[in-house]
């Protein structure tokens, strides 16, 4: 390879991770369906967060597979069987230096946890709760930045991509809050389960890692199994022995053997298919296709790295290079629009309308608390200031919408984006309302300061 000095070196590179999804890495370990492609746990211990394994031997298996070379092709089939893979004649890695094919193996967020977990979640959520109970939820959930809304509801959709399956993640713990559950069992376990799952989830996708974070990964995949069992007494499960669950027991080690999980995760080569593929088949006439697709992607190529190029010419800043990683700060700042929705809305609609049925006595709390910012009082002694207060208006201005935006933690000059927001608009009795008592209180109130 010529490195950026313009000299030419002999390379040597050793193969370090497998990343496919789970019948790929039975293919390429030579694993039996049902087990796990990295370790030896039985495949009826799949569920358990408690049982011991062990990475699969790979001296075992490099015996095993070396006797179809001295022995009859019996002895070959009885010896694989002993080391717990199928007699493959030769596989790629058995002669590569300093590789462990069942070391390589790595966690795969896409089809692991997104087009695996989560997709047997929803299954057992729309047996728990009803189909009509979470439909009917989805249709009532209040516009929010970021979020896509499923009007038509979730579980009526099919062959779902990865991409929607993260954004009903987004609000699917909301819409099972307070659910109610055959035979009044307890749905604390059930949010506790399903919090786990999606705290696990989330934090498994974390850009940079540490102990503490490792601990929390950790934390969030035993919420959920000692929550697990509201399933089987729902009667949806019997059992858990499930190979993509299993595969969670391997995170840990394997982030920090290898790093955060972006680096090895199948939805990045995915995507892959439509830059390189469909996008090049359709520029095509369908004729002859494999040297037009060729052709156009190296034009694409060749276009893209003369754009960089002037674009490196034409930027007179220096690229200035931080060393530290990136900052995992969730500290955000609230901004409003400059002109309110709406400039006066008596008091009495905000109750009827909006939802805030106690706005005057928050209000009221509110303001006993900015007198006596620098006072500890009591809830009774609160209370009672805030009785003596009289709000000498009828009206107030409201805004229909508050956003959070990020800040510039590290002083890199990020610009600031919108991570999240959240609407309040009044309710209308021809359509489903959308109400949010909480961020109308919080519009009234910032508007009113």
């Amino acid at each position: 390879m010529r490195s950026g000095d313009g000299i030419s070196r002999y390379c040597h590179p050793l193969f370090a991770c497998f990343v496919g999804d789970y019948p790929k890495q039975l293919l390429a370990t030579g694993v039996k369906t049902t087990e796990c492609p990295k370790c030896d746990i039985p495949p009826d211990e799949l569920e358990s967060s408690t049982a011991p394994f062990e990475i699969r031997d790979l001296d075992t298996v490099l015996d095993a597979l070396a006797t179809i070379d001295v022995g009859d092709l019996t002895d070959f089939i009885q010896a694989c069987r002993n080391a717990g893979i199928k007699p493959i004649v030769h596989p790629f890695w058995e002669r590569l230096p300093h590789v462990n094919i069942f070391q390589a193996i790595t966690p795969d967020i896409l089809h692991q946890l997104y087009q695996g977990l989560v997709k047997h979640l929803l299954g057992w959520l729309a047996q728990a709760c009803g189909t009509a109970e979470i439909d009917a939820r989805c249709r009532r959930l209040p516009p929010n930045h970021h979020i896509r809304l499923f009007t038509k509801g979730i579980t009526s959709l099919s062959c779902l991509s990865g991409t929607e399956h993260a954004q009903i993640c987004r609000f699917l713990l909301g819409i099972i809050i307070d659910i109610r559950l055959p035979g009044n069992l307890d749905s604390a376990r059930l949010l506790r389960a399903v919090c786990g799952l999606l705290d696990f989830l989330y934090l498994a996708q974390y850009p940079c890692h540490s102990s503490e974070t490792l601990s929390l990964l950790d934390e969030a995949l035993s919420l959920f199994h000692n929550n697990k069992q509201i399933f089987v007494d729902l009667g949806i499960r019997n059992n858990f022995n499930l190979p993509k669950l299993h595969a969670t027991q391997h995170y840990t080690s394997m982030i920090r053997l290898y790093g955060t999980t972006d680096n090895y995760n199948t939805e990045y080569t995915e995507h892959l298919h439509i830059d390189l593929t469909k996008d090049a088949y359709r520029a095509t006439n369908h004729k002859d296709e494999f040297a037009q697709m060729t052709q156009w992607l190296e034009r694409k190529e060749k276009i893209v790295c003369h754009d960089k190029f002037i674009q490196w010419r034409l930027n007179t800043n220096s690229f200035t290079h931080h060393p530290q990683p990136p900052d995992l700060s969730f500290r955000r700042t609230q901004t409003l629009m400059k002109h309110p929705n709406v400039k006066a809305v008596p008091i009495q609609r905000l109750i009827l309308d909006y939802g805030a049925i106690y706005f005057r006595e928050a209000l009221a709390r509110y303001i006993a608390q900015q007198n006596h910012i620098n006072e500890t009082l009591s809830r009774r002694h609160l209370e009672d200031l805030a009785a003596n207060i009289v709000l000498p208006f009828c009206s107030v201005a409201v805004h229909h919408k508050i956003k959070w935006v990020s800040i510039d933690a590290r002083g890199h000059g990020d610009p600031c984006v919108t991570v999240d927001s959240v609407h309040a608009k009044p309710g209308c009795t021809r359509t489903h309302q959308r109400n949010d008592t909480v961020s109308c209180y919080l519009r009234v109130l910032y508007v009113f300061v």
